[in-house]
């Protein structure tokens, strides 16, 4: 009985695990090609991953409700902020929250292709600058979507 037991268990953890390997694989897809998407710069492509009632808050605490205005904010700051950059995101971790949820977390980096103005300042042609990127995923008619993302700029310390 006790072997029997323990089989179950184990057969329970192999499936488990699978799923949450190919949960994880599936995710990392969609941010990969939002990456993709970012340097092709086809912000309406950039944003299909998210739900119609997404969150997203930006780096400079922008909050953006619904997937149409995610995209109209996009096209806001598209020809000053996104076109002369280029991004790289790397998948740090994901936990399983259930078969149809899950948290992520995601490095940018973000290089400047170009000199450009941002409020208050210049961004100089290879500045780089890192955020992270909390990205909350829900699946729904076996699509994952994003649900909330939270993208969080990474300052130094002061010296």
């Amino acid at each position: 009985m006790k072997m029997k037991t323990i089989n179950v268990l184990l057969l329970l953890f192999v499936a488990t695990n699978g799923m949450a390997q190919n949960q994880e694989q599936e995710l990392k897809k969609i941010i990969q090609q939002q990456e993709l998407d970012w340097n092709k710069n086809d912000m309406k492509s950039f944003s299909e991953p998210f739900s119609e009632e997404a969150v997203l808050i930006n780096f400079l605490g922008m909050y953006w409700k619904g997937k149409a205005n995610i995209i109209t904010e996009f096209s806001h700051i598209n020809d000053c902020c996104i076109k002369p950059t280029s991004v790289k995101f790397d998948w740090i971790d994901s936990q399983s929250l259930s078969e149809n949820a899950a948290v992520a977390h995601i490095k940018e980096t973000l290089t400047a292709k170009e000199d450009y103005a941002v409020p208050g300042g210049m961004v100089k042609k290879g500045s780089v600058n890192t955020k992270f990127i909390t990205a909350v995923f829900e699946k729904k008619n076996a699509i994952w979507k994003i649900v909330s993302m939270q993208v969080t700029q990474v300052n130094l310390p002061p010296r």
